[in-house]
């Protein structure tokens, strides 16, 4: 969208999805680029992001319960109730503002967002990050069968309403295929400029392994769907084999682990770092100072058999390696750009002898790191995916 900029109000919404989440960010400042009035209703604070000040934000409650795999259902009913209350909120903020475009990314807020078009008469642009159907994994298994067509239902009758709707990947579109709109893939790639790609001299390489650790990198929250406990078990195993070896956590952990005692064994030791939360602009520094990135999850649901992470292609960006688990996926681009070693996510045994190939290596990290940021230069970017983003508004300005 090129010349002045349009004087409509754009927001962004979410119960649960923080201002400060990369997507987020990244939808708000491309966004912001070319609309005036620009805002978001979320959890969380821009202070936590990169300071875009031309971006107004209202904050909701951030929720401390989710739907957590696994967890007691206690815990499922207090998300509900968390939800509700931000539900509330938001519909009260949303008459205030009175937007023109809204762009809302789960359920709630899309439901929340077709109310506020049907009294408001604006547009809505839904950003589906998630196969919804499967957070109903979250409750006791005699009424999983009816949550899910329930909201199947829900968000059928909701797609006949909507604007446009967009999707992470196409594979997750081909699931979303019963929705009355097929939408564009606009893909979950960072901005590629904030990556520098690693440059390291063959004597550094070779240098790499005897005067420092090496350090792997899981850039989001431990969860168990993200296969935590089995990598900390292998980070146990690895550090037996290559004692240098380090693992950094950007987000803490999030739910619970079935074994705090060997978390708090590995920090002991040093083999494990958890930091809780950091700015954006800390993850891509670590990142980059990072020998091996880690990305795994279990196939538990659709949305995680066809994972599109956010942190593979930061890692992509940045020219490390990866540890990635061997799910339909994220299969096809580690072995298209050769960029990482698959493993399976349920085997402790297998992550650990992966890492400890590339602690041993520092070619192969090095061969594969440059693969990656090749792949991220070529197609996994941003600033290919804007331009998606920009058709989408644009278009919608003008209908």
């Amino acid at each position: 969208m090129k010349g002045s900029k349009s004087r409509a109000v754009v927001c962004l919404v979410s119960c649960v999805g923080e201002v400060y989440y990369t997507r987020n960010m990244l939808i708000l400042k491309t966004i912001a680029e070319s609309w005036d009035n620009v805002v978001a209703i979320t959890p969380g604070s821009l202070a936590d992001s990169e300071g875009n000040h031309v971006i107004k934000h209202y904050s909701l409650p951030t929720p401390r319960a989710n739907f957590w795999y696994h967890a007691e259902f206690s815990n499922t009913l207090r998300a509900v109730g968390k939800r509700l209350k931000n539900i509330f909120l938001l519909i009260q903020k949303l008459f205030q503002i009175k937007p023109d475009i809204l762009v809302c990314c789960e359920p709630d807020s899309w439901a929340v967002s077709i109310m506020a078009k049907c009294f408001l008469g604006c547009k809505v642009v839904v950003d589906l990050r998630e196969v919804y159907e499967d957070r109903v994994l979250s409750f006791p298994k005699i009424i999983q069968k009816p949550l899910r067509r329930m909201l199947k239902v829900l968000m059928t009758a909701l797609s006949r309403f909507t604007n446009e709707v967009i999707h992470v990947s196409p594979e997750r579109q081909q699931v979303y295929s019963y929705l009355n709109k097929p939408g564009v893939v606009i893909g979950p790639y960072p901005e590629l400029h904030l990556f520098q790609p690693r440059d390291i001299s063959q004597n550094e390489v070779y240098a790499n392994n005897d005067q420092k650790s090496v350090i792997a990198i899981h850039a989001g929250a431990l969860r168990v769907t993200y296969a935590s406990d089995q990598l900390l078990k292998a980070m146990m195993l690895a550090a037996e084999l290559f004692p240098e070896i380090r693992l950094v956590v950007l987000g803490g952990i999030a739910g619970a682990l079935s074994n705090v005692h060997l978390v708090e064994s590995l920090k002991k030791k040093g083999i494990l770092e958890l930091v809780k939360h950091v700015p954006y602009f800390e993850v891509v520094r670590t990142i980059q100072v990072s020998d091996i990135g880690i990305n795994l999850v279990l196939p538990v649901d659709t949305t995680h058999v066809l994972a599109a992470p956010q942190k593979l292609f930061e890692y992509m960006a940045a020219g490390i390696p990866v540890v990635a688990a061997d799910v339909h996926t994220i299969r096809s681009i580690i072995k298209k750009y050769e960029c990482g070693l698959l493993v399976d996510p349920t085997s402790p045994h297998e992550i650990a002898s992966a890492l400890v190939k590339f602690a041993q290596d520092a070619n192969m990290r090095k061969k594969m790191g440059q693969n990656a940021r090749r792949a991220a230069e070529a197609e996994f970017n941003w600033e290919i995916e804007k331009k998606k983003l920009y058709g989408v508004f644009k278009f919608l300005q003008f209908s």
